[in-house]
């Protein structure tokens, strides 16, 4: 077997995996079955790494988290009703956008409905009015649309947890067609062997100057080993971004200013 690298990229953010890979390029993982729990654990946790980077590679500081729910005498009967009442939301922001000469919106969001019946959704779309955006939603008396605000070291993964938790009655999550991008995917051989994968998971993993000098322009997160005892392998995870609160985050208020007063 030999060591493979692949890395992700969601805007700026950089995910680094290394793991082994068979002689034909299949990777070499576990060799027992999880138990249900642990799946059900693996698949959350998958989960929430597929959110986060779609919403790390889409949105940033300045976008919005929409928060919208019903009046008692609006409520909807069913989850269909509720879909057609968020499509028919979007249709009226992308007019207003369109007439204010701004691209389509992109959107991620999730409809929950409570054990006793209250149907809301929560979600997060491209920048725009604050204001605008929540009279258009016309159907609630709370309505709340926030100005997204990242964290530099983990982007929207808060919010991509909530959204993507374990249920509580009925959720759903939906998105935007065809404008939302897909993160950056490479995949080559790390040239590491057996033996020196095992040095750099004892040696390295809190070595933070050799992690930023190995990808440059990227700041460390975390690095976090995991040895296979039926492969004998080890497994390292990185988690990186890229630190743009310098010269870019004048550029970024002035941006972000002149899409809040549009």
């Amino acid at each position: 077997m030999k060591s493979q690298e692949k890395r992700i990229i969601s805007g700026n953010y950089l995910e680094v995996e290394h793991y082994p890979v068979t002689k034909h390029g299949y990777r070499h993982d576990r060799k027992y079955r999880l138990s249900r729990i642990e799946q059900q654990n693996l698949n959350q946790k998958n989960a929430v790494k597929k959110m986060t980077r779609l919403i790390n590679t889409n949105f940033g500081l300045g976008d919005l988290l929409m928060h919208c729910t019903y009046r008692l005498d609006e409520m909807p009967k069913s989850e269909k009703e509720v879909l057609n009442d968020i499509q028919n939301y979007f249709r009226r922001i992308n007019r207003y956008r369109k007439s204010h000469g701004m691209p389509r919106a992109k959107y991620i969001y999730v409809i929950e409905c409570s054990s006793s019946g209250k149907w809301h959704w929560h979600g997060i779309m491209s920048g725009m009015n604050r204001n605008i955006a929540e009279e258009l939603w016309g159907h609630g008396d709370f309505v709340n649309a926030d100005r997204f605000q990242p964290t530099a070291q983990t982007g929207g993964e808060a919010f991509a947890k909530y959204i993507s938790k374990k249920p509580k009655g009925k959720r759903r999550w939906n998105c935007s067609k065809k404008n939302l991008k897909k993160p950056t995917v490479k995949t080559k051989s790390s040239g590491y062997t057996r033996r020196g994968i095992a040095r750099i998971a004892r040696e390295r993993v809190d070595d933070t100057r050799y992690w930023e000098r190995k990808y440059k322009g990227y700041r460390l997160v975390s690095v976090t080993p995991v040895y296979n005892e039926f492969n004998g392998w080890w497994y390292i995870y990185i988690k990186m971004y890229r630190d743009t609160r310098g010269i870019n985050s004048n550029e970024r208020k002035q941006s972000n200013m002149s899409v809040l007063h549009k």
